[in-house]
């Protein structure tokens, strides 16, 4: 099933998760790539909330990729915009739809 929405992917994502792996006897958890250069599209947008007594500016970030992409809720991200800006962010909340994921970003900064 091709997906429509691919032609819009203008980012690359590195995929990273935490593996268990036995070293001496010792499990310990290690930092592993997933998947590397993938095909994704990236998405910030700010509203302004009405909060009182000061409004404040409430930012969403979302990824959107390919339902064959191996990606979970925790993931640890690596994004590369076209302009050659990088993002660190977390995976979060992931909902599959017809043809691609749709997720949270969770990114420490608020830009």
């Amino acid at each position: 099933m091709r997906n429509p929405y691919a032609r819009m992917y203008d980012a690359k994502m590195d995929v990273y998760r935490w593996t268990d792996v036995e070293i001496d006897g010792i499990t310990k958890q290690v930092r592993t790539a997933v998947a590397t250069d993938r095909p994704c599209r990236y998405s910030s947008s700010g509203q302004v909330s009405s909060g009182a007594p000061n409004p404040a500016i409430v930012n969403s970030h979302k990824l959107f990729c390919g339902l064959e992409e191996d990606i979970r809720e925790g993931d640890q991200l690596l994004i590369t915009l076209r302009t050659g800006k990088t993002i660190e962010a977390d995976l979060g909340e992931c909902h599959p739809y017809s043809y691609q994921w749709q997720c949270e970003i969770k990114r420490d900064d608020n830009v």
